[in-house]
């Protein structure tokens, strides 16, 4: 994990409060003894982040059931395999339990939750929630899939003998497989990957790629695109929502790399209107650019325009400078899956700031460059930025940031993880 400077004082304290007057390197080989199993555990359970909630990033997920469940349960038409990998106390996994069977899945369809928690596994297994966990379930879905259960809610049991939980590490092989074998046929992984180190990052994505079946596909959280794939995957683009397809070993680095938008001959992202094709897969091949952190998730595209009528207001006139700079931004975007030089995607994005200073996502987009090019300092100053501009509103909203706040505390947690860095030297 890249701990940030309030991860690292949070762990200290918890150190303190547990090594009970052991030195550091005695209170290390008692955790790596068997005796200290049960401390490692509670010592995780002390550190670790578990607050979730049910229907998490519902636009996303409005976009992962249309462009992902329902085709894939119209095509597949056996029970399905899904794996949520750090589900903390099961909020996830009960959400796509009820996705599944809004979906129509075969009703032999499972869900396995994992996390490196047994305490968060051991809550997780009851898949119990309380009202305000439950607050972005809509009310038909909680009537028609939960039951009281003394203070809390929980999942109905026909869905709940459908979920299975097992401890687990992501930087642990071998990973988890489906009962009978074989590989997932989705994978959720959202809100953890943020935190690894770029190596844990890319290893980590590498090896869920590899525990799908062809054809598979990844969903990682709104605040984790990947800018380097690797060969395994390609990107399934939509308006609100990019998701992650397995390819088969056969096809690999071959396809577009293109998404075409109006039929204007514009290439990459595309202008206004641009991503229509909300089902075009692009395959994307093997980039020899080093690999970069998990970033806010970042794209240019329109929400879908609100008819108009005779009654709408005039819109007013898009800045051209803000124009160019989100096209900008999009070839960046597009140049980071296909291996474009780091030095090109520089140069775009300082353009794209000299258009519009308040980018958030250009600004986070360039410090994760920087602090990949071992340029902390500069990095930092980027990351402050980029906060400063969300924090005081001043950032143009971007569809795939599905939560403001959220970008915040990433441009928080990476301007501390950088200044933490700069001041151990």
């Amino acid at each position: 994990m890249s701990l940030s400077g309030p991860q690292v004082r949070r762990l200290d304290d918890r150190l303190a409060e547990r090594s009970r007057g052991l030195t550091p390197h005695q209170y290390l080989m008692f955790l790596k003894s068997p005796s200290g199993a049960l401390e490692l555990e509670e010592l995780i359970s002390a550190v670790v982040v578990h607050k979730t909630d049910l229907f998490r990033d519902e636009v996303q997920l409005s976009a992962f059931r249309a462009q992902v469940l329902a085709p894939l349960v119209e095509r597949a038409r056996r029970p399905l395999r899904i794996w949520s990998a750090g589900c903390a106390t099961g909020e996830e996994v009960a959400t796509l339990l009820v996705l599944l069977a809004e979906a129509g899945a075969d009703p032999g369809s499972t869900v396995l939750g994992t996390d490196i928690s047994a305490e968060a596994l051991r809550r997780a297994r009851w898949l119990g929630f309380t009202q305000e966990q439950l607050r972005r379930v809509p009310n038909g879905t909680r009537e028609r899939y939960f039951v009281p259960s003394g203070e809390r809610v929980a999942l109905a049991p026909s869905l709940r003998e459908r979920a299975s939980f097992q401890l687990h590490n992501l930087m642990d092989t071998p990973y988890p497989a489906p009962l009978g074998g074989g590989g997932f046929d989705v994978i959720f992984c959202r809100n953890v990957l943020i935190y690894f180190t770029v190596e844990a990052f890319q290893r980590t994505v590498e090896a869920l790629a590899g525990s799908l079946v062809p054809g598979g596909t990844l969903v990682l959280s709104s605040s984790e695109p990947l800018l380097q794939l690797p060969p395994s995957l390609r990107v399934l683009r939509g308006e609100q929502a990019f998701f992650y397809v397995r390819v088969d070993g056969d096809t690999v680095g071959q396809g577009s790399t293109t998404t075409p938008g109006r039929g204007d001959g514009v290439k990459g992202l595309g202008a206004t209107g641009r991503m229509r094709e909300a089902e075009r897969v692009v395959q994307a091949p093997v980039s020899t650019a080093p690999a970069l952190p998990a970033l806010a998730s970042t794209a240019t595209t329109r929400l879908p325009a609100e008819p108009v009528t005779e009654d709408s207001p005039p819109t007013a006139p898009v800045d051209p400078a803000f124009e160019e700079a989100d096209l900008l931004f999009a070839r960046v975007l597009d140049g980071a899956a296909t291996g474009v030089a780091d030095d090109a995607a520089e140069r775009d994005l300082r353009r794209c700031l000299t258009l519009d200073p308040d980018h958030s996502a250009a600004r986070y987009l360039l410090g994760l460059l920087l602090e990949q090019g071992l340029r902390p300092s500069e990095a930092s100053v980027e990351y402050r930025r980029a906060l400063e501009s969300l924090e005081a509103g001043r950032a143009r909203p971007v569809p795939f940031f599905l939560n403001p706040a959220r970008l915040q505390v990433a441009c928080a947690h990476a301007a501390e993880r950088v200044e933490a860095a700069v001041r151990r030297r």
